[in-house]
C-alpha cells in the first residue's frame, strides 16, 4: 500500500465548527494544524486507517496508476442526524493532477463511522 502518513500516516483535526465548513484546501489545512494533536484525533486516526486498509480504497481507485506525484487530500466528513454513518462531504487536494482529481473521487461520498466531531478534517497523503 501506497498511503504514506502525514504526521504518523493519516493526520485527522477535529473541531466543532459553530457552522464554519472549511471551504478551500487551506482553510481545512488551517484547522488540521490546530487540532491535529488532541485525544480524538488520535482515536479516530487509528480507525479510519483499520478502515481505510481493510477496504483498500486507496488501492481500488486505481490511482496510483495515473501519477507518481505526492497528492495530500483534506477530507471533510459531516454527518447527517437521524443516519447510521457519517459521510465524506468534501475532499480538496493541494494539486489538480489527474490522480488527485481520481482520489478526489475515490473518497468524496464515502461512507463511515461518526466521528466525535462534525465537520471532522482528515488529511491524507499519497506517493
Amino acid at each position: 500500500m501506497r498511503l504514506f502518513l502525514c504526521n504518523l500516516a493519516i493526520s485527522v483535526a477535529i473541531r466543532a465548527y459553530g457552522g464554519d465548513v472549511p471551504g478551500s484546501f487551506f482553510d481545512a489545512q488551517v484547522d488540521w494544524k490546530k487540532n491535529k494533536d488532541s485525544p480524538e484525533y488520535q482515536t479516530y486516526t487509528s480507525e479510519f486507517v483499520q478502515f481505510n486498509n481493510h477496504f483498500h480504497i486507496d488501492e481500488k481507485s486505481g490511482c496510483y496508476a495515473l501519477g507518481k506525484g505526492e497528492v495530500t487530500l483534506m477530507l471533510v466528513i459531516g454527518h447527517d442526524s437521524g443516519t447510521e454513518f457519517a459521510d465524506v462531504k468534501n475532499v480538496f487536494s493541494d494539486s489538480d493532477s489527474q490522480e488527485a482529481r481520481c482520489f478526489v473521487n475515490a473518497y468524496r461520498g464515502l461512507k463511515t463511522k461518526v466521528p466525535p466531531y462534525v465537520p471532522f478534517v482528515l488529511q491524507m497523503g499519497f506517493e
